[in-house]
């Protein structure tokens, strides 16, 4: 079973990998059948080549990152960040994810306001 720290890890390596707009790195940090639900409640995004493809999409510009709280239960975690790009409005958000035994990514759900 993952740890904790080894779960907070890869949440930091996520939110370094958004800041840095770099869709390889943050699509490396999920198993080959992970779903992603960006933003929630949207349609999935299955397996990692079209989780990075969905990524580079999104991610067009650096941000800087603050990771305001973090919550992990087992395999479970959420965690509230807030994005700010060079050039616009900081966004708030919470991420909800599931981790193999690895600490890799599963599944996410993306929560923005």
């Amino acid at each position: 079973m993952a740890s904790t720290e080894q779960i907070r890890a890869t949440i930091e390596a996520h939110l370094a990998a958004v800041g840095a707009a770099d869709a390889t790195a943050l699509a490396d940090l999920y198993t080959p059948d992970a779903r992603l639900h960006d933003p929630a409640g949207g349609p999935p995004v299955t397996g990692r080549t079209a989780i990075e493809q969905h990524f580079a999409g999104v991610l067009t510009e650096q941000r800087t990152m603050e990771l305001v709280m973090v919550a992990i239960a087992d395999h479970h975690a959420a965690f509230h960040f807030r994005a700010t790009p060079a050039e616009g409005h900081t966004r708030e958000v919470i991420d909800t994810m599931t981790f193999d035994d690895q600490a890799m990514i599963t599944s996410m759900h993306a929560y923005a306001s």
